[in-house]
């Protein structure tokens, strides 16, 4: 095969797998997959600040919605890989960020654990039980941050017999020890501003992907 031809090949190769290894690392059965072709995913929407716009989930916070959460109502995990990749915008100020968390454990809006990232850097562990939020964990400054704009970065998360471990592109975060709730748990996304503006770019999910892990 001329040299010309192998080398153009091996190109388009690593074109087509880089995309097809962007949660790298997640095992197990796929339980849930979205890429946001369509909104027939399951997703509790909150129209238009919080709904599917092809190829994308869109969480377009404002005045009115400085939080938002959407949850998977027909599927559900406990032990289980979450990973999400997404496009979060740059912070409009240093006291005014944005933030997206992948939801886990959740039984309800008022109960449920999620780890945030933010676009300062900063990575968080809360869990909320009853409305009432707690900080478990928070990196101040993640090494593995891409912080170009418009960059996906891949958030991910495992949950391994009351284990809990956090991924940034690839690298661990965190690892800590939790106790489960009990019952069928549901999973989903989470997004922050925190200063509540008008006009303020969204943050994009490009993907959302659960496996039973290991």
């Amino acid at each position: 095969m001329p040299r010309k031809l192998v080398c153009t090949t091996i190109v388009l190769l690593v074109l087509l797998c880089g995309s097809a290894v962007a949660c790298e690392g997640q095992v197990g059965k796929v339980i849930y997959e979205d890429t946001f072709a369509d909104d027939s995913g399951g997703w509790d929407f909150t129209p238009p600040a919080a709904t599917v716009k092809p190829p994308d989930f869109v969480f377009a916070m404002s005045s009115k919605f400085s939080n938002l959460s959407s949850q998977v109502l027909t599927f559900h995990a406990t032990d289980a890989d979450y990973c999400a990749e997404v496009i979060v915008p740059k912070s409009l100020a240093a006291d005014n960020k944005y933030g997206f968390a992948i939801q886990f454990w959740a039984v309800d809006y008022n109960n449920y654990w999620m780890v945030m990232l933010s676009s300062d850097g900063s990575i968080g562990l809360y869990s909320r039980t009853n409305g009432v939020w707690q900080t478990i964990a928070n990196i101040p400054n993640a090494p593995s941050l891409k912080p170009e704009p418009d960059a996906v970065n891949t958030l991910r998360v495992t949950t391994t017999g009351g284990r809990i471990s956090i991924y940034l592109n690839g690298q661990l975060v965190k690892a800590i020890r939790a106790q489960v709730p009990d019952g069928g748990l549901r999973f989903g996304m989470y997004s922050q501003i925190d200063k509540a503006v008008d006009g303020a770019a969204p943050i994009l999910v490009k993907s959302y992907k659960v496996t039973s892990g290991q």
